[in-house]
Order: structure tokens, then C-alpha cells, then sequence
């Protein structure tokens, strides 16, 4: 936020620094992300975009109430994404811009974050009293809900597509070669990123697309664009029922969103479809054997709540993946390529 220390005067000069950052982990999150939440559902960074406006104009623009409006954006000034001046008008911040429609990455996974991820998330302690998964906004599960939502789903294509693109940078300077290949299946690729990367890679194969028909909606023109279209074959279809066959199948960021029973299903349907021989790699944030402050057991919890899945270590991946058919042969760690914290493990099988 934008004075970090301003919830401190709860606890005042008692509050030592392990405090302070106790309390920003608490009511930054309790406070600071519902607001800015909160401005980005109800649009006003495009409201806002390149404007100086009162609360009213902001209002009757955004179709909200004056009054609640007003205080709303007062909180957006507290938190810093928003400013205003001794007339009354409000503007957005820097911050406040990269939150805007066509601002780019931050703008589309905020929206992505928005339904029914915060839900989800709001039922953790629910959800860990009971063991199970609380979310209002998708009753029937998150894959049933972008099914009927697909401006969400679009959202949710996007905000994933930043962090394949990191993915992949991170494969590039790790210098991945991955296995040798005539036919490549990306299953569950959505609009075919990874795809289009390994079909670079191994410049003799050809690919196939295998998603839900509303996940290759934005496929057809990013395949053009990334120069692979002519080798890309698309398939609609449902990966816990029938996989495309080929000598290659990848698991990008797939198997974390499901349980252990929907994971088998999905590796036995990939080892019906693999030639004797063929490879299975399945690219996830592998859990450390022990905890550590890395993004996985963050994911983790995200992905309990949200989807009841999860998020596993290598041995549990093989002991979900070998019985199908596939045995172990190699691990790659996939590190950022800024030179955080590796965040990815590349594991690969080959079908016996």
C-alpha cells in the first residue's frame, strides 16, 4: 500500500519489526486487496484511464452509487492506486494504470483473479475445518463455470498465457531439449503456447492441440502468429475421457488442477494414445521435500480451494504417473530467467 506502516498505530511502539510485517500480512490482505479488487470489477481504472473526474462523473459512468463511490475511491488514494486534487477529481496513479483494460499483464490477472478465485480463497479456513471446498461463485466447479462464462474464460487464457510465456523463457535459458518426436500432443494446451515452443524446438514434428472447444477459441491466431499454424492440427475434446495419439504427449500446468483419481485417468488415456516408446512431459511447480518459502505450497492451497487439486512432489507424481505405463527418466529443474527462486520442475516418462 502506499505507506505500509499505516496500520500500525493499532499496536503503536509494542509492534517490533516481525509484528509489522504480521500485521501487513493480515489487514494489507483483509483491506488493501478487497478495495483494489473491488475498483477493478466495478471498471473504474477504465473509467478513469487518462481522466480527472469527480466522484459523481466516476459514478454515473460506472453505473454505482455517488456516496459509496466517493469512499471508495478515497480507500483507491489510501492503498495508491488513485490521487486527487484540492477540486474534488480523481485520477489513477501508476499503479492504478497497469490496472486498466489493455494495460497488459497485471490488468488481465487481476480480472482473471476477480471470480471465482477470490471466493474460493475466502473459504480456506471452511475448507480446512471441513475438508471441503467452499466456493459461491462456482458451485458446480470452476470448469463448469468458465463453460458458461466465457469472457472469464478469455481472462483466464490470458492471465495464463503471461505465465506460460515465463515458462518458456525460463526453458529457453535453462536450454531444455526435449526428447525427439514426430507428433506432438499438447493436451490441455488452451490457445497452444507451449505447443508452438516444443514444435520450434523439434522442427521435424508435427502438433495437435487438444482442448476443451472454448479453450482453442484464441488458438487459431496465435498459432498463425507464432509461425506453426501449417503444423497444428486442432482437437476439441475432454482429456479425462479420450487423448489424441502421438509419440508425444505434454502435461503443462495440467495435472496440479485435479485430484489423484482424475490424474490417472488423465495418464492412462495420454499411455493409450503413446507409441511404445513415446515420451509423457508434465511441466509443474513440484512441491520441495521440504517446506520452503517458494511458490509452491502457495499453489498448493490455491489449488485445494479452487479446483481440489494440488500440487505434488516428484515422487508422487510417479507414483500416480508409472503405473499407467510410463517410466521415470529425467528432471529438470526450470528456473526463473531472472534468477529467482526456480519455480518449475520439468519431469519426463517414456512409455514402455
Amino acid at each position: 500500500m502506499a505507506e505500509s506502516s499505516i496500520y500500525h498505530y493499532l499496536a503503536g511502539d509494542d509492534v517490533d519489526e516481525a509484528g509489522r510485517r504480521a500485521l501487513d500480512l493480515i489487514l494489507v490482505g483483509l483491506l488493501d486487496g478487497p478495495i483494489v479488487v473491488a475498483l477493478v470489477d466495478l471498471g473504474i481504472p477504465g473509467v478513469l484511464a487518462d481522466k480527472a473526474l469527480t466522484a459523481q462523473e466516476v459514478a454515473a459512468a460506472a453505473g454505482t452509487e455517488p456516496d459509496a463511490t466517493a469512499r471508495l475511491l478515497r480507500a483507491g488514494v489510501a492503498v495508491g492506486v488513485a490521487a486527487a486534487d484540492s477540486s474534488g477529481r480523481f485520477t489513477l496513479t501508476e499503479v492504478g494504470r497497469r490496472l486498466g483494460p489493455g494495460a497488459g499483464c497485471v490488468a488481465d490477472i487481476a480480472g482473471f483473479w476477480l471470480t471465482p478465485m477470490r471466493n474460493a480463497m475466502g473459504g480456506l479456513a471452511e475448507h480446512v475445518r471441513s475438508g471441503r471446498r467452499v466456493n459461491p461463485a462456482a458451485p458446480g466447479g470452476v470448469w463448469d463455470y468458465f463453460g458458461s462464462h466465457p469472457e472469464d474464460t478469455v481472462k483466464f487464457s490470458r492471465a495464463m498465457g503471461y505465465a506460460t510465456s515465463r515458462l518458456l523463457e525460463a526453458m529457453t535459458a535453462a536450454d531444455y531439449r526435449p526428447p525427439s518426436a514426430r507428433r506432438i500432443v499438447d493436451v490441455g494446451g488452451s490457445r497452444g503456447t507451449v505447443l508452438a515452443w516444443f514444435l520450434h524446438a523439434v522442427p521435424a514434428a508435427t502438433g495437435v492441440l487438444f482442448d476443451r472447444p472454448e479453450s482453442l477459441a484464441a488458438a487459431p491466431g496465435f498459432l498463425v502468429s507464432a509461425g506453426v499454424a501449417d503444423r497444428t492440427e486442432l482437437v476439441p475434446g475432454n482429456f479425462l475421457t479420450e487423448v489424441p495419439d502421438g509419440d508425444m504427449h505434454v502435461l503443462s500446468q495440467v495435472l496440479h488442477n485435479w485430484d489423484d483419481e482424475s490424474i490417472r485417468r488423465i495418464v492412462a488415456n495420454c499411455a493409450r494414445a503413446a507409441q511404445p516408446g513415446g515420451s509423457l512431459v508434465v511441466i509443474e511447480y513440484a512441491l520441495p521435500p521440504v517446506p520452503a518459502p517458494v511458490i509452491g505450497p502457495v499453489m498448493d492451497v490455491l489449488m485445494m480451494v479452487l479446483l481440489g487439486g494440488r500440487e505434488r512432489t516428484l515422487e508422487e507424481h510417479r507414483g500416480l504417473i508409472e503405473p499407467a505405463g510410463y517410466t521415470f527418466t529425467r528432471e529438470t529443474p526450470i528456473g526463473a530467467p531472472d534468477g529467482q527462486q526456480p519455480p518449475w520442475r520439468l519431469f519426463e516418462f517414456r512409455r514402455s
